[in-house]
Protein backbone atom coordinates (compact mmCIF):
# COMPACT_ATOMS: atom_id res chain seq x y z
CA UNK A 1 0.00 0.00 0.00
CA UNK A 2 1.11 3.52 -0.91
CA UNK A 3 2.96 5.61 1.62
CA UNK A 4 0.44 7.85 3.64
CA UNK A 5 -2.57 4.84 3.23
CA UNK A 6 -4.56 3.14 5.82
CA UNK A 7 -3.09 0.19 6.67
CA UNK A 8 -4.59 -2.57 6.99
CA UNK A 9 -5.22 -1.95 11.14
CA UNK A 10 -6.75 1.14 9.83
CA UNK A 11 -3.67 3.44 11.57
CA UNK A 12 -2.87 6.37 9.49
CA UNK A 13 0.68 6.59 8.09
CA UNK A 14 2.65 9.56 7.61
CA UNK A 15 3.63 10.53 3.82
CA UNK A 16 6.91 9.62 2.81
CA UNK A 17 7.98 11.06 -0.79
CA UNK A 18 10.93 9.27 -2.61
CA UNK A 19 12.33 10.50 -5.97
CA UNK A 20 11.77 13.55 -7.32
CA UNK A 21 8.57 15.13 -7.51
CA UNK A 22 5.76 15.04 -9.58
CA UNK A 23 4.18 17.94 -11.54
CA UNK A 24 0.71 18.53 -10.60
CA UNK A 25 -1.82 18.17 -12.98
CA UNK A 26 -3.56 21.76 -13.95
CA UNK A 27 -6.55 20.57 -12.80
CA UNK A 28 -5.54 18.74 -9.68
CA UNK A 29 -8.21 20.71 -7.88
CA UNK A 30 -10.87 20.58 -9.63
CA UNK A 31 -12.38 17.34 -8.22
CA UNK A 32 -15.86 18.98 -9.29
CA UNK A 33 -15.18 20.08 -12.91
CA UNK A 34 -16.81 17.53 -14.97
CA UNK A 35 -19.94 18.22 -12.99
CA UNK A 36 -19.81 22.11 -12.81
CA UNK A 37 -19.20 21.67 -16.52
CA UNK A 38 -22.82 19.71 -16.88
CA UNK A 39 -24.56 22.22 -14.72
CA UNK A 40 -23.52 24.94 -17.12
CA UNK A 41 -25.20 23.00 -20.12
CA UNK A 42 -28.30 22.64 -18.23
CA UNK A 43 -30.41 24.64 -20.08
CA UNK A 44 -29.65 22.06 -23.15
CA UNK A 45 -29.36 19.04 -21.43
CA UNK A 46 -30.40 17.40 -17.95
CA UNK A 47 -27.20 17.85 -15.10
CA UNK A 48 -27.80 14.69 -13.51
CA UNK A 49 -27.14 13.51 -9.98
CA UNK A 50 -27.08 9.95 -8.87
CA UNK A 51 -27.11 9.25 -4.82
CA UNK A 52 -25.77 5.71 -3.46
CA UNK A 53 -25.98 5.41 0.30
CA UNK A 54 -27.58 4.17 3.44
CA UNK A 55 -30.33 5.09 5.56
CA UNK A 56 -29.27 9.28 5.55
CA UNK A 57 -29.96 9.14 1.78
CA UNK A 58 -33.35 7.05 1.99
CA UNK A 59 -34.32 9.49 4.27
CA UNK A 60 -35.23 7.81 7.52
CA UNK A 61 -35.26 10.30 10.26
CA UNK A 62 -37.86 12.55 8.33
CA UNK A 63 -41.09 13.59 8.87
CA UNK A 64 -42.38 12.73 5.81
CA UNK A 65 -41.46 12.60 1.67
CA UNK A 66 -39.31 15.46 0.28
CA UNK A 67 -37.50 16.45 3.43
CA UNK A 68 -34.35 14.00 3.48
CA UNK A 69 -31.12 15.26 2.47
CA UNK A 70 -31.73 14.02 -1.28
CA UNK A 71 -34.99 15.82 -2.30
CA UNK A 72 -34.10 19.24 0.02
CA UNK A 73 -30.74 19.23 -2.16
CA UNK A 74 -32.95 18.83 -5.53
CA UNK A 75 -34.92 21.95 -4.63
CA UNK A 76 -31.64 23.34 -3.82
CA UNK A 77 -30.11 23.28 -6.87
CA UNK A 78 -33.05 23.85 -8.97
CA UNK A 79 -33.72 27.11 -6.96
CA UNK A 80 -30.13 27.86 -7.44
CA UNK A 81 -29.72 26.99 -11.29
CA UNK A 82 -32.53 27.51 -12.57
CA UNK A 83 -33.41 26.76 -16.39
CA UNK A 84 -36.10 29.84 -18.05
CA UNK A 85 -39.03 29.37 -19.80
CA UNK A 86 -42.26 26.93 -18.92
CA UNK A 87 -41.55 23.21 -19.06
CA UNK A 88 -38.27 23.39 -16.81
CA UNK A 89 -36.92 19.94 -15.65
CA UNK A 90 -38.67 19.12 -12.03
CA UNK A 91 -39.79 15.92 -10.30
CA UNK A 92 -39.09 13.45 -7.81
CA UNK A 93 -36.84 12.05 -10.52
CA UNK A 94 -36.80 8.42 -8.67
CA UNK A 95 -38.97 6.32 -6.48
CA UNK A 96 -37.84 3.15 -5.58
CA UNK A 97 -40.55 0.48 -5.45
CA UNK A 98 -40.11 -0.26 -2.01
CA UNK A 99 -38.35 1.69 1.00
CA UNK A 100 -38.14 1.88 4.64
CA UNK A 101 -39.74 5.00 6.01
CA UNK A 102 -43.20 4.98 7.17
CA UNK A 103 -44.28 7.73 4.71
CA UNK A 104 -42.62 5.79 1.44
CA UNK A 105 -44.88 7.07 -1.06
CA UNK A 106 -45.18 3.68 -3.39
CA UNK A 107 -48.00 1.34 -1.74
CA UNK A 108 -47.96 -2.67 -2.54
CA UNK A 109 -51.30 -4.59 -2.92
CA UNK A 110 -50.70 -8.58 -2.54
CA UNK A 111 -47.49 -10.51 -1.55
CA UNK A 112 -45.21 -9.10 -3.76
CA UNK A 113 -41.35 -10.04 -2.81
CA UNK A 114 -39.03 -7.13 -1.61
CA UNK A 115 -35.80 -7.83 -3.54
CA UNK A 116 -32.12 -6.56 -2.48
CA UNK A 117 -30.41 -7.90 -5.18
CA UNK A 118 -31.77 -5.89 -7.88
CA UNK A 119 -32.28 -2.17 -8.94
CA UNK A 120 -30.90 1.34 -8.34
CA UNK A 121 -29.85 1.15 -4.37
CA UNK A 122 -30.70 -2.40 -4.50
CA UNK A 123 -34.34 -2.24 -4.35
CA UNK A 124 -36.82 -3.98 -6.41
CA UNK A 125 -40.18 -5.70 -5.69
CA UNK A 126 -41.35 -8.73 -7.30
CA UNK A 127 -44.31 -9.21 -8.66
CA UNK A 128 -44.87 -12.84 -8.38
CA UNK A 129 -48.70 -13.66 -8.76
CA UNK A 130 -51.90 -11.89 -10.83
CA UNK A 131 -53.12 -9.00 -9.33
CA UNK A 132 -50.18 -8.16 -7.35
CA UNK A 133 -49.58 -4.55 -7.98
CA UNK A 134 -47.41 -1.53 -6.97
CA UNK A 135 -49.02 2.33 -6.47
CA UNK A 136 -47.31 5.78 -6.92
CA UNK A 137 -49.38 8.93 -7.04
CA UNK A 138 -46.78 11.49 -7.89
CA UNK A 139 -46.87 15.34 -9.32
CA UNK A 140 -45.77 15.57 -13.21
CA UNK A 141 -45.69 15.32 -16.75
CA UNK A 142 -44.46 11.87 -17.14
CA UNK A 143 -43.41 8.99 -15.49
CA UNK A 144 -41.02 5.82 -16.29
CA UNK A 145 -41.32 2.39 -14.53
CA UNK A 146 -37.63 0.43 -14.34
CA UNK A 147 -37.80 -3.33 -14.39
CA UNK A 148 -35.90 -5.94 -15.43
CA UNK A 149 -35.91 -9.41 -16.28
CA UNK A 150 -35.79 -12.84 -14.19
CA UNK A 151 -36.05 -15.98 -15.54
CA UNK A 152 -39.52 -16.83 -16.85
CA UNK A 153 -40.42 -13.82 -16.26
CA UNK A 154 -44.39 -12.40 -16.51
CA UNK A 155 -46.35 -9.29 -18.00
CA UNK A 156 -47.65 -6.28 -16.31
CA UNK A 157 -49.89 -4.12 -16.89
CA UNK A 158 -50.08 0.06 -16.34
CA UNK A 159 -52.59 2.13 -15.39
CA UNK A 160 -52.71 6.07 -14.98
CA UNK A 161 -55.19 7.70 -13.65
CA UNK A 162 -57.58 4.71 -13.69
CA UNK A 163 -57.20 4.15 -17.51
CA UNK A 164 -54.76 1.58 -19.05
CA UNK A 165 -51.91 2.93 -20.66
CA UNK A 166 -51.25 0.97 -23.79
CA UNK A 167 -50.52 -3.13 -24.01
CA UNK A 168 -49.25 -5.34 -21.28
CA UNK A 169 -45.36 -5.52 -21.16
CA UNK A 170 -43.69 -8.93 -21.67
CA UNK A 171 -40.39 -8.62 -18.94
CA UNK A 172 -38.93 -12.04 -20.94
CA UNK A 173 -36.01 -10.99 -22.65
CA UNK A 174 -35.61 -7.14 -21.16
CA UNK A 175 -32.60 -6.83 -19.61
CA UNK A 176 -31.25 -5.70 -16.86
CA UNK A 177 -32.48 -2.12 -17.24
CA UNK A 178 -35.79 -2.10 -19.26
CA UNK A 179 -37.52 0.81 -18.92
CA UNK A 180 -41.74 1.43 -20.05
CA UNK A 181 -42.36 5.01 -21.06
CA UNK A 182 -46.00 6.63 -20.50
CA UNK A 183 -45.07 10.04 -22.19
CA UNK A 184 -46.20 13.42 -22.03
CA UNK A 185 -48.79 13.83 -19.57
CA UNK A 186 -51.36 16.74 -18.39
CA UNK A 187 -49.66 18.64 -15.74
CA UNK A 188 -50.77 17.91 -12.14
CA UNK A 189 -51.12 15.03 -9.79
CA UNK A 190 -51.56 11.73 -11.07
CA UNK A 191 -51.48 7.86 -10.37
CA UNK A 192 -50.04 5.01 -11.83
CA UNK A 193 -50.45 0.95 -11.35
CA UNK A 194 -48.63 -1.93 -12.29
CA UNK A 195 -50.05 -4.80 -11.72
CA UNK A 196 -48.64 -7.94 -12.35
CA UNK A 197 -50.75 -10.54 -14.97
CA UNK A 198 -49.14 -13.54 -14.07
CA UNK A 199 -47.18 -15.95 -15.96
CA UNK A 200 -44.13 -15.39 -14.39
CA UNK A 201 -42.31 -12.68 -11.93
CA UNK A 202 -42.02 -8.88 -12.65
CA UNK A 203 -39.61 -7.40 -11.06
CA UNK A 204 -40.20 -3.73 -10.81
CA UNK A 205 -36.96 -1.51 -9.54
CA UNK A 206 -38.93 1.92 -9.42
CA UNK A 207 -40.64 4.94 -10.70
CA UNK A 208 -38.44 7.78 -13.10
CA UNK A 209 -40.67 10.99 -12.34
CA UNK A 210 -40.25 14.05 -14.14
CA UNK A 211 -42.00 17.18 -13.81
CA UNK A 212 -41.68 19.21 -17.04
CA UNK A 213 -39.06 18.93 -19.94
CA UNK A 214 -36.82 15.67 -19.48
CA UNK A 215 -34.21 17.15 -21.21
CA UNK A 216 -33.11 20.14 -19.36
CA UNK A 217 -32.37 20.88 -15.69
CA UNK A 218 -31.39 19.28 -12.95
CA UNK A 219 -32.17 15.73 -12.32
CA UNK A 220 -31.94 13.84 -9.14
CA UNK A 221 -31.60 9.74 -8.50
CA UNK A 222 -31.97 8.54 -5.14
CA UNK A 223 -30.47 5.32 -4.61
CA UNK A 224 -30.00 5.39 -0.76
CA UNK A 225 -31.16 2.04 1.21
CA UNK A 226 -31.19 1.39 4.92
CA UNK A 227 -28.76 -0.88 6.67
CA UNK A 228 -26.49 -0.92 3.47
CA UNK A 229 -22.37 -1.26 3.38
CA UNK A 230 -19.92 -0.32 1.04
CA UNK A 231 -19.19 -3.84 0.96
CA UNK A 232 -23.22 -4.25 0.02
CA UNK A 233 -22.78 -2.38 -2.97
CA UNK A 234 -19.58 -3.82 -4.09
CA UNK A 235 -21.12 -7.15 -3.94
CA UNK A 236 -24.58 -5.98 -5.64
CA UNK A 237 -22.65 -3.54 -8.57
CA UNK A 238 -24.25 -5.77 -10.79
CA UNK A 239 -27.40 -5.07 -9.94
CA UNK A 240 -27.28 -1.50 -9.55
CA UNK A 241 -24.87 -0.70 -12.29
CA UNK A 242 -26.74 -0.99 -15.33
CA UNK A 243 -28.85 1.26 -14.56
CA UNK A 244 -26.09 4.23 -14.56
CA UNK A 245 -27.43 3.88 -18.65
CA UNK A 246 -30.88 4.93 -17.26
CA UNK A 247 -29.15 8.24 -15.64
CA UNK A 248 -25.68 8.93 -17.23
CA UNK A 249 -24.64 11.05 -13.75
CA UNK A 250 -22.46 13.52 -14.13
CA UNK A 251 -21.91 13.56 -10.05
CA UNK A 252 -22.54 10.46 -7.65
CA UNK A 253 -22.45 11.15 -4.46
CA UNK A 254 -21.23 7.91 -1.83
CA UNK A 255 -22.82 8.28 1.54
CA UNK A 256 -21.60 4.79 2.63
CA UNK A 257 -19.46 3.96 5.36
CA UNK A 258 -21.69 4.53 8.89
CA UNK A 259 -22.90 0.96 9.08
CA UNK A 260 -19.66 -0.53 8.09
CA UNK A 261 -18.17 0.85 11.15
CA UNK A 262 -21.24 0.27 13.00
CA UNK A 263 -20.27 -3.76 12.35
CA UNK A 264 -16.38 -3.33 12.99
CA UNK A 265 -15.06 -3.55 9.02
CA UNK A 266 -12.10 -2.20 8.72
CA UNK A 267 -11.49 1.43 7.78
CA UNK A 268 -9.16 -0.03 4.85
CA UNK A 269 -11.30 -2.41 3.71
CA UNK A 270 -14.34 0.77 3.33
CA UNK A 271 -11.29 2.47 1.48
CA UNK A 272 -11.03 -0.19 -1.48
CA UNK A 273 -14.84 -0.79 -1.37
CA UNK A 274 -15.42 3.02 -2.25
CA UNK A 275 -12.62 3.02 -4.58
CA UNK A 276 -14.43 -0.10 -6.36
CA UNK A 277 -17.25 1.47 -6.39
CA UNK A 278 -15.75 4.58 -8.17
CA UNK A 279 -14.02 2.64 -10.44
CA UNK A 280 -17.50 0.42 -11.31
CA UNK A 281 -19.43 4.34 -12.44
CA UNK A 282 -16.75 5.12 -14.65
CA UNK A 283 -16.71 1.21 -16.29
CA UNK A 284 -20.77 2.16 -16.58
CA UNK A 285 -20.66 5.90 -17.62
CA UNK A 286 -19.80 7.50 -20.87
CA UNK A 287 -20.28 11.24 -18.59
CA UNK A 288 -16.91 11.24 -16.91
CA UNK A 289 -18.74 11.70 -13.65
CA UNK A 290 -17.22 13.55 -10.33
CA UNK A 291 -17.66 11.91 -7.02
CA UNK A 292 -18.46 13.12 -3.60
CA UNK A 293 -17.29 10.69 -0.64
CA UNK A 294 -19.50 11.84 2.31
CA UNK A 295 -17.84 12.08 5.45
CA UNK A 296 -20.41 12.76 8.51
CA UNK A 297 -19.43 13.27 12.27
CA UNK A 298 -19.46 10.21 14.67
CA UNK A 299 -23.26 9.58 15.16
CA UNK A 300 -24.65 6.74 18.12
CA UNK A 301 -23.18 6.81 21.73
CA UNK A 302 -22.15 3.53 22.51
CA UNK A 303 -18.21 2.14 22.08
CA UNK A 304 -16.56 1.15 19.14
CA UNK A 305 -13.58 -0.93 18.63
CA UNK A 306 -11.90 0.63 15.47
CA UNK A 307 -11.95 4.67 16.35
CA UNK A 308 -14.28 6.42 13.89
CA UNK A 309 -11.07 8.80 13.33
CA UNK A 310 -9.78 6.00 11.34
CA UNK A 311 -13.21 6.43 8.85
CA UNK A 312 -12.45 9.70 8.37
CA UNK A 313 -9.28 9.75 7.32
CA UNK A 314 -9.97 6.27 4.57
CA UNK A 315 -13.08 9.12 3.69
CA UNK A 316 -10.01 11.80 3.03
CA UNK A 317 -8.01 9.73 1.18
CA UNK A 318 -10.23 8.21 -1.38
CA UNK A 319 -10.57 11.66 -2.53
CA UNK A 320 -7.25 12.59 -1.88
CA UNK A 321 -5.57 9.74 -3.85
CA UNK A 322 -7.69 9.30 -6.60
CA UNK A 323 -6.42 10.12 -10.15
CA UNK A 324 -9.53 9.28 -12.34
CA UNK A 325 -10.41 12.83 -12.51
CA UNK A 326 -9.51 15.66 -15.13
CA UNK A 327 -6.31 15.86 -16.57
CA UNK A 328 -5.35 13.27 -14.05
CA UNK A 329 -6.12 14.28 -11.44
CA UNK A 330 -8.92 13.53 -8.50
CA UNK A 331 -12.39 13.48 -10.15
CA UNK A 332 -13.48 12.94 -5.92
CA UNK A 333 -14.58 15.40 -3.47
CA UNK A 334 -14.71 15.24 0.19
CA UNK A 335 -17.94 16.19 1.96
CA UNK A 336 -16.84 16.71 5.53
CA UNK A 337 -19.70 17.32 7.01
CA UNK A 338 -17.84 16.05 10.70
CA UNK A 339 -16.24 19.93 10.08
CA UNK A 340 -19.42 21.69 10.18
CA UNK A 341 -21.29 20.15 12.86
CA UNK A 342 -20.98 18.62 16.50
CA UNK A 343 -20.98 14.93 16.64
CA UNK A 344 -24.91 13.89 17.62
CA UNK A 345 -23.35 11.62 20.21
CA UNK A 346 -21.31 14.66 21.94
CA UNK A 347 -23.99 17.45 21.75
CA UNK A 348 -27.22 16.89 19.54
CA UNK A 349 -28.95 19.91 21.24
CA UNK A 350 -29.16 21.91 18.06
CA UNK A 351 -31.95 18.88 17.18
CA UNK A 352 -29.98 17.73 13.29
CA UNK A 353 -30.67 14.15 14.93
CA UNK A 354 -33.40 12.10 16.18
CA UNK A 355 -33.64 10.70 19.44
CA UNK A 356 -31.34 7.68 18.01
CA UNK A 357 -28.21 9.89 17.22
CA UNK A 358 -27.78 8.46 14.25
CA UNK A 359 -30.43 9.34 11.68
CA UNK A 360 -31.20 13.15 10.69
CA UNK A 361 -34.22 15.02 11.73
CA UNK A 362 -35.82 17.80 8.92
CA UNK A 363 -33.77 20.26 10.43
CA UNK A 364 -30.59 18.12 9.85
CA UNK A 365 -31.33 17.27 6.76
CA UNK A 366 -31.66 20.56 5.52
CA UNK A 367 -28.31 21.14 7.25
CA UNK A 368 -26.81 18.76 4.83
CA UNK A 369 -28.33 19.52 1.72
CA UNK A 370 -27.61 23.33 2.13
CA UNK A 371 -23.61 22.48 3.29
CA UNK A 372 -23.60 19.93 0.19
CA UNK A 373 -24.83 22.57 -1.92
CA UNK A 374 -22.08 25.00 -0.81
CA UNK A 375 -19.87 21.98 -1.57
CA UNK A 376 -20.92 21.42 -5.02
CA UNK A 377 -21.65 24.59 -6.51
CA UNK A 378 -19.36 26.30 -9.00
Amino acid sequence: MRAGGLLATGMAVATATAGPARAASPTAGMPLLSWHAALANRRWAPAVVAVLGSSSSEGVGATGPGRGYVPVLAENLRDGFPVSGAGAGGGDNYVAAWGTPRWWPVTMRGDGVRSKTAGWGLKAVDLVAAGQSLTLTFTGTSVRVWYSAVPAGGTFSVAIDGAPAGAAVDTAGAGDAATWRSGLLAPGRHTIVVTGEGGGTVRVHGFAVFDGDEERGVQVYNGGHGGRTSGDFVKGATAWAPRLRSMQPHLVILQLGVNDWRIGVPAAALKKNLQKIIATVRASTATEPSFVVYGPPRVGADRRVQDFAHYTEAWREVAAEDTGGPGGGSGVAWFDLAARQLSPSSDNRLGLYCDDLVHMTDRGAAFTADALTALIRP
